[in-house]
């Protein structure tokens, strides 16, 4: 009863959602969505009406989780009621034809670019071919808005990586032109935006045909078309020709990592001495209508210390994705990734997805979950499977993921968790919310919240709080610390009912809480300083059969702040000076640190640190220790990265009868080749 209660309130919860982006007040500006297809540059049949004669019919162009959809607009309308009227006279002509609200830039463009007989114009998309005329605001901004995009899109805040490459576009033919416009097609890409990405790809090609960048971009562009180019004929969504293509790409790379400490006591240990091995490959086939994706990533360890298992082998994808354009939808089968609510998981099974309209999309999830000990096995234990409803934008700012999801363990329950991804987005404020509950247990497992706020040019805040159970509330919580491997063997070793099992499993888990707030502000136009403060609290668990207590945490204090400033010595070049204080119940720990990027050539980078951590120990001891650290990494033909990394720690130990030392020489080597 308590599964189908918490169904019936995601299902009203997904209604009311739809529901609220359309039911607005009536005031403004009204339209009615005659049709909407997936895809772009589609060739609209608009039939003969006499409603559709007297008024304005347009095109728009929006994006639904990374696809590009057309919707075929009828307008304007001062009111919601003077919309119905006109709906249910074109209902025949359209029967899945919709009201929206506009705003009133898009009916300024729509009035200017209205279909008309034997043409096809966009009303919300201005045309790709424009000559950019901005003039060139001279280097030092250039330069200034090139590092604030490269900055922004290795921290992957892509939408303000997109807004600064734009920028740097817009303006006359400039230094960065070229290198902006591939790299704003790459933010679209990361970002989901893949139409619009294939359109700067395109655009790419067509101003540097014969460039360097220009095999890697086609590349790029070829594992977009079929997802970024709708039918080319009416809304029967077939397309001109028939489209059969196959892509493949890929990338491996390999590190050796080595640690060696050296004691006044033992001498010289090897403690790390290892290879590891990363590889991925992805192939694609696009057949018309139909998209195949053959996806697979490895990963291996050898250990030159270890004589009884010197390599370890990992599966961390394989898997087949088959997904259709016109319908949106797709299936996916295979170990995979999953991550919501308070599930971070790979599973091995089946995912399923249906778009049903353009805002909404329903994905039905089921498998076996992948934990440690299943590296290249199946899990024998646990399955699951769930349901996830998601929302397009509604109210212009607001996204919606519902969810709910039923896990067992040896054949009983192991958690049963309902909830929520909501987020909101706007120039200045960024909030995203997470909740999850589980009804097996009727407790909250996960409530997380971050926000961020741009109060000027200058400044920014930040604040995030997370509540959670350490590890998440489970059935199988109830293994720990013990030696039974499966809930039926527990069962009849401790001799325990199913409610006892719980019980246990409550017992084994414990609260967590942590709070951060921080900001940002830039003291000059190459210098800005940061600061974050947080509390974490870690609470404790009792003892029963036979497994300890463990202790609280009690409350820790962090506080961690930096001074950033760019081209301080050389073009291009960072320097940061920080400094970090932890109080926590075993030990309060100071640390100074100073690190910098030094841009040799183009391709060649070295990173540099220097780092000093003074801990006082709350038996009485002290540790001290210094860190000096180079990185360096070296980039060839674009698809080559050679990396180098070596570290040297002098540490220092005393309590009240003894001093001891020891230092620590470490190093790792390695390279990238992407194909």
């Amino acid at each position: 009863m308590r599964q189908s209660g918490f169904l019936t309130i995601l299902i009203a919860s997904l209604l009311l959602l739809c529901s609220m982006s359309t039911a607005q007040a009536d005031t403004g500006r009204y339209v009615v969505v005659l049709a909407s297809a997936a895809g772009t540059n589609l060739q609209w049949n608009i039939k003969d009406h006499p409603v559709l004669n007297r008024n304005t019919v347009y095109v728009t162009q929006v994006t639904i989780k990374g696809k590009s959809w057309e919707r075929l607009n009828l307008g304007f309308f001062s009111s919601r009621k003077q919309a119905l009227q006109q709906l249910s006279k074109i209902k025949p002509l359209y029967p899945g034809a919709w009201i929206r609200k506009v705003s009133p830039k898009e009916i300024q463009l729509a009035r200017s670019s209205a279909l008309k007989k034997g043409k096809r114009q966009v009303a919300t998309k201005p045309p790709t071919n424009r000559k950019l005329s901005k003039p060139s605001p001279g280097d030092a901004k250039l330069d200034k808005l090139m590092r604030q995009a490269k900055t922004a899109f290795k921290k992957k805040q892509y939408a303000k990586a997109i807004r600064l490459f734009s920028a740097i576009t817009h303006y006359s033919k400039n230094k960065y032109s070229q290198e902006a416009l591939e790299l704003q097609g790459l933010a679209r890409q990361r970002k989901g935006q893949k139409a619009q990405a294939a359109r700067v790809y395109e655009q790419y090609l067509k101003l540097y045909p014969n460039s360097e960048g220009a095999v890697r971009v086609k590349q790029r562009l070829t594992g977009l078309l079929t997802e970024t180019r709708g039918p080319r004929k009416k809304l029967t969504l077939r397309t001109a020709a028939s489209v059969n293509e196959f892509t493949t790409y890929g990338s491996i790379s390999q590190f050796y990592r080595h640690d060696e400490t050296r004691a006044a006591d033992t001498g010289a240990v090897t403690t790390v001495s290892q290879l590891i091995t990363f590889a991925d490959y992805t192939a694609i086939q696009r057949i018309d209508d139909i998209e195949h994706r053959y996806q697979i990533t490895i990963d291996n360890t050898y250990d030159f210390l270890d004589s009884t298992n010197k390599s370890e082998f990992r599966i961390t994808e394989l898997y087949y994705d088959i997904s259709a354009r016109s319908t949106g939808s797709s299936a996916r089968i295979g170990r995979q990734s999953l991550r919501i609510g308070s599930l971070l998981n790979r599973f091995d099974g089946i995912q399923a997805g249906y778009q049903i309209t353009p805002d909404i999309r329903i994905n039905l999830i089921g498998g076996l979950p992948v934990e440690t000990d299943n590296k290249t096995s199946f899990n024998s234990h646990k399955s699951f499977y769930g349901v996830i409803f998601e929302s397009g934008t509604f109210l212009q700012h607001w996204n919606t993921n519902l969810f709910h999801f039923r896990q067992t363990v040896d054949g009983v329950d192991d958690r049963i968790s309902s909830g929520a991804e909501v987020q909101y987005r706007s120039n200045q404020l960024s909030v995203f919310t997470t909740i999850d509950y589980d009804s097996l247990y009727n407790i909250l497992n996960t409530a997380f919240v971050n926000a961020t706020l741009t109060l000027n040019a200058k400044q920014s805040v930040h604040a995030s709080v997370f509540m959670r159970r350490a590890p998440p509330l489970a059935t199988s919580n109830a293994l720990i610390g013990q030696t039974a491997t499966s809930i039926t063997e527990l069962q009849q070793t401790l001799n325990l009912n199913i409610e006892q099992v719980h019980q246990l499993a409550k017992d084994r888990t414990a609260d967590s809480k942590t709070a951060t707030i921080g900001g940002t502000h830039k003291l000059r136009k190459n210098l800005q300083v940061n600061l974050d403060i947080t509390l974490a609290h870690t609470g404790s668990t009792v003892s029963s059969q036979g497994v300890a207590a463990t202790p609280s945490t009690g409350t820790d204090f962090f506080i961690s702040s930096q001074l950033v400033g760019n081209n301080l010595i050389l073009k291009n070049d960072t320097g940061v000076l920080g400094f970090r204080y932890f109080n926590t119940k075993a030990s309060d720990t100071l640390s100074l640190i100073a690190n910098s990027r030094i841009p040799v050539t183009r391709n060649w980078r070295i990173y540099p640190r220097l780092q000093y951590d003074l801990r006082n120990i709350r038996n009485g001891g002290t540790q001290s220790k210094l860190r000096a650290l180079v990185k360096t990494d070296y980039r060839m033909r674009r698809n080559v990265r050679f990396d180098l990394e070596i570290g040297y720690d002098d540490t220092t130990e005393s309590d009240a009868s003894q001093s001891l030392g020891s230092n620590s020489l470490f190093y790792t080597l390695g390279y990238r080749y992407d194909f």
